[in-house]
């Protein structure tokens, strides 16, 4: 008797179906074919102890098991709970509804119950796209997909709940994953993303707030900027001045993420089993801070499972890098092409895995290598070859793709003690910098701002607008064209540098509710980018 049961696996961002065909005739044997792994065949032993617990058995006759499509090799173990059901509907020892409809994954454990899985939120999506009625999965992974609309999605706890479902349908109500997003809050259906931004500003509640910062004018306004259009941005600075403060600040100011970026971003965490608990797609931008130590797969994807990196960890929202110039080369040189093209590819032998990487780099490093060039004091030892040797360590190119150069000076006494004043209730900190909420509502403004303009467009901030429509999104005048020109020429700027001053130029003109670029604008676009004129 044959049966199918149906089942998914993810490749990078891409989901496969795997129809899993399950013969059972005379004779004794078993064999499962369709390039499995390691992992796949030694489901046998799982499954078989599995469904002792529940009064079944893989029956002692020949038993053939095809994962199709068979030059797909496949991986993992959360193809157990199909091959067992597909088993036992094979072999009479149930008599279920349509498997048809169902897709099904789970990894067994030995007494029966299931494991969480890498990549439920997709393979829920892709269930949706290829027509099919409801996903059952393990309970820890169904919360997931709580939110896709159109599907249904079981979780279950054992294979006895899987069982249930498929043999009595109409009484299993109660194994549903909890209710859905849009039956909470009235948000609209996933399955139909927009663009539409979410009405609150900043990304909740952190301990990291803008109010907290002292002095730093200039870099505050140049996080404001970055924050607002989407920017890469460059801290360098002397120990001690706030950098990586404020860099943690920043997710303070940053406005949630919009529906298509909130299912990317889940979708990503997903596969990497590093989603959220709770259920429901994921809100706030991600930030994310790896070690100066991280190899080059750690960040930008692969090893063996082809697992996203942190360049896709952090899409959509930061990926800092602290002491930036101690990263090694070679890791930081792999950044240079998701920074131009927002993408990452890693490939294998037979497998090319490509994962979104739309991050907002921020980086922060010392002046020289002792990080007391800035100082007052003079207390610097560098040699300037030291200095050049150090500074050197980030390539021409990489620093030409960060748009936005702060150069942070060590705070002034008065800025941290602040306005000493005879008035008790005051208190030495009578002037309190500016909030992050504060922050948060012009940079949301500007956001919207940008939302609403590219709102035919496949991008929706500054910082995303390809060359090939500067001119549409940038426009200026005889005069700011005239200025650019000797800047350029003086600064010897890049046509790189040249697009992100003009992207740059739009922002700030969007902070300030202008539609025109004026000479204003630029100006300070070219204080932000040239790091000498800080």
């Amino acid at each position: 008797m044959l049966s199918r049961v149906y089942c998914a696996f993810c490749r990078g961002m891409d989901v496969l179906t795997v129809t899993v065909e399950v013969d059972v005739c005379d004779g004794i044997s078993f064999f499962m074919v369709g390039l499995p792994d390691v992992a796949v065949k030694e489901s046998q032993q799982r499954i078989g102890t599995a469904l002792k617990r529940y009064g079944y058995r893989i029956p002692g006759k020949k038993i053939v098991i095809n994962l199709a499509p068979a030059d797909e090799k496949k991986g993992g173990s959360a193809f157990d709970a199909a091959i067992a059901v597909g088993i036992l509907a094979a072999s009479g020892q149930i008599k279920a509804a349509d498997l048809s409809k169902y897709m099904i994954l789970g990894e067994l454990a030995l007494d029966g119950s299931l494991r969480p899985i890498h990549g439920a939120l997709p393979i829920v999506i892709h269930a949706l796209e290829k027509g099919f009625s409801a996903c059952i999965l393990p309970a820890e992974s169904a919360a997931e997909g709580s939110e896709i609309e159109g599907i249904d999605v079981y979780g279950a706890n054992d294979l006895g709940e899987i069982l249930d479902i498929l043999m009595y349908p109409d009484g299993c109500s109660r194994l549903k994953a909890g209710p859905r997003l849009s039956e909470r809050t009235g948000n609209s259906s996933v399955s139909c993303p927009g663009a539409e931004e979410n009405e609150t500003a900043g990304s909740g509640v952190s301990e990291y707030d803008f109010a907290n910062v002292r002095g730093q004018a200039f870099a505050r306004k140049g996080l404001e900027i970055a924050a607002a259009g989407g920017h890469n941005v460059i801290m360098v600075g002397s120990p001690g001045s706030g950098k990586t403060f404020m860099a943690k600040c920043l997710p303070s100011i940053l406005p949630p993420m919009n529906r298509i970026e909130s299912l990317e971003t889940s979708k990503i965490y997903s596969l990497a089993g590093m989603f959220p608990p709770g259920g429901g797609l994921m809100k706030k931008r991600p930030f994310r801070a790896p070690h100066s130590s991280i190899t080059v797969p750690a960040l930008v994807g692969g090893g063996l499972s082809g697992a996203p990196g942190e360049v896709s960890l952090a899409n959509n929202g930061v990926l800092f890098l602290d002491e930036f110039a101690e990263f090694g080369r070679p890791v930081l040189e792999v950044l240079r092409q998701p920074l131009e093209d927002r993408i990452v590819q890693v490939c294998r032998v037979r497998t090319r895995y490509v994962y979104p990487a739309s991050f907002m780099l921020v980086a922060a490093m010392n002046p020289c290598p002792c990080g007391k060039l800035d100082d007052d004091s003079g207390a610097c030892t560098c040699t300037s070859s030291e200095i050049r040797r150090y500074l050197g360590k980030i390539s021409g190119p990489l620093m030409d793709r960060i748009d936005i150069h702060l150069r942070v000076r060590p705070v002034p006494a008065e800025d941290i003690v602040g306005n000493v004043t005879d008035c008790r209730k005051c208190g030495p900190f009578a002037a309190v910098p500016e909030s992050s909420a504060s922050i948060a509502s012009r940079v949301m403004a500007a956001r919207k701002i940008q939302a609403e303009r590219y709102v035919n467009e496949k991008f929706f901030i500054n910082a995303m607008i390809p060359s090939s429509m500067l001119d549409e999104y940038c426009r200026t005048g005889d005069r700011e064209r005239s200025y650019l020109k000797k800047i350029i020429d003086r600064l010897h700027i890049s046509a790189r540098g040249y697009a992100r001053i003009l992207k740059i130029s739009r922002t700030i003109a969007d902070l300030d509710g202008d539609d025109f670029i004026s000479l204003k604008h630029i100006s300070q676009a070219v204080r932000f980018r040239a790091p000498q004129t800080n």
